[in-house]
């Protein structure tokens, strides 16, 4: 019994150490600011006369003429964000690795992916810095 948890215990670091340093090779710098981001963007969008949009066009991948400023956003509204996404948005540092191998539990029991573990922070910076989503990521 004590050699199976042995075992156990050492698979479990080594995945946790190769997680960790997937992570770590993947991380890359962020854009210096939001608006180089949006730059890329195609700003075309066609108004009438009252300046109501006539078409909405989702050819580029940011929504760059419904901009709300986040203190706009009702608190109620911001709160059930975070709770729904990432429960424990204010306690980790970007990378919730409690949820990650919850997660990572999860995908080997039902040999598959079966839950993610994206923290909102991951989530932005997946969208600022578009990469392939390998399998090995939850």
């Amino acid at each position: 019994m004590a050699n199976r948890l042995l075992v156990f215990c050492s698979v479990m670091v080594c995945l946790l150490i190769g997680l960790a340093w997937l992570t770590v090779r993947d991380m890359q710098a962020l854009p210096a600011s939001f608006d180089e981001v949006l730059a890329e963007a195609d700003r075309v969008q066609l108004l009438d006369r009252h300046g109501q949009p006539l078409s909405i066009t989702y050819q580029n991948r940011w929504n760059v003429h419904d901009r709300v400023v986040l203190h706009d956003i009702p608190l109620f509204v911001r709160r059930a964000f975070i709770v729904s996404e990432d429960r424990r948005f204010f306690r980790h540092h970007g990378v919730d690795w409690l949820a990650r191998l919850h997660a990572l539990q999860q995908n080997l029991v039902h040999d598959g992916t079966r839950r993610g573990a994206s923290t909102i922070t991951e989530q932005v910076l997946r969208m600022l810095v578009p990469r392939p989503s390998p399998a090995y990521y939850p």
